[in-house]
């Protein structure tokens, strides 16, 4: 029994690190924004962020929830766990990658529409989190996983260095642009430990680089296709009004399923995967 109360408060203990420094790490900007810049800057950059983030929290933290014991239950084959894990990133790539294009692209749009124009400042930073929203949906997965292989330590470090980064960038850039500038930290720190965080799990579930990278690879393709189209269609429109605002909605995603449809192999995959997924999450 005291074997199992130590190995239980070495589990927890990291466990517990990991909430503390989540919580450091998700309201920490809105700290410096309010210390440095005021209540009016703090309102716009929270409200930008949470736009921005829906991939990450209307999506991810669903899936994220349901696979911890899907892992757990396939920590000692590497190959199902390794299977498994791939693909839920995938499906959660096919959905977090427009999402976050379409933000990126109407931001503008959507906040000159339904929020007016006195909010216009925090559409470069909402651009900017929407990257980072996109960073955060593709590592929801990650924690999970390490919790699962008994290693919840792997996440808590990470988290700390992220936060040491995001310390040491966030001051000077917010100084130096303002929320924009608070924005670009949370983005670099993001983006820095999302390349540490994909080497480990690459090692952890034992594939190669492409075999990780290409099922970010082709719907990374298809939103870009989707934006360069709705870039160019919103150039040729003298004003987006709430009908035109849903339209470009609409065909954007139609792009981007025609993209990633035409690709048979990606096609076929991704239909059995999201499949497999939703019978996971039951």
């Amino acid at each position: 029994h005291l074997g199992k109360a130590k190995e239980l408060f070495g589990f927890g203990k990291w466990i517990l690190g990991s909430s503390i420094l989540i919580f450091l790490l998700t309201q920490g900007d809105d700290i410096f924004v309010g210390k440095l810049l005021g209540t009016t800057a703090l309102g716009l950059y929270q409200l930008a962020y949470r736009i921005s983030n829906m991939p990450a929290t209307e999506i991810t933290h669903v899936i994220s929830q349901v696979t911890f014991p899907a892992y757990s239950k396939l920590q000692d084959n590497i190959e199902k766990l390794r299977e498994a894990y791939l693909r839920v990133l995938q499906v959660t790539a096919f959905l977090s990658f427009p999402l976050a294009g379409l933000i990126f692209v109407l931001a503008p749009d959507f906040t000159r529409i339904f929020l007016g124009e006195k909010w216009m400042p925090m559409v470069p930073a909402m651009q900017i989190l929407a990257i980072f929203g996109l960073i955060r949906s593709i590592g929801a997965n990650s924690g999970p996983l390490f919790q699962a292989i008994g290693h919840p330590e792997i996440s808590t470090k990470l988290q700390l260095g992220r936060l040491i980064l995001l310390i040491i960038l966030v001051v000077p850039l917010t100084i130096h642009w303002g929320f924009f500038g608070t924005a670009v930290a949370v983005m670099i720190s993001g983006l820095a430990f999302r390349f540490v965080t994909d080497s480990m799990v690459i090692k952890v579930i034992n594939c190669t680089i492409w075999e990780y990278y290409r099922l970010l690879v082709i719907p990374c393709m298809g939103t870009i296709i989707m934006y360069v189209v709705q870039l160019y269609i919103k150039d040729n429109l003298h004003d987006v009004s709430i009908l035109l605002f849903i339209t470009l909605i609409i065909s954007g995603l139609l792009i981007y399923l025609a993209t990633l449809f035409s690709l048979k192999s990606y096609s076929y995959d991704i239909r059995k995967n999201i499949t497999e997924v939703l019978s996971i999450k039951r």
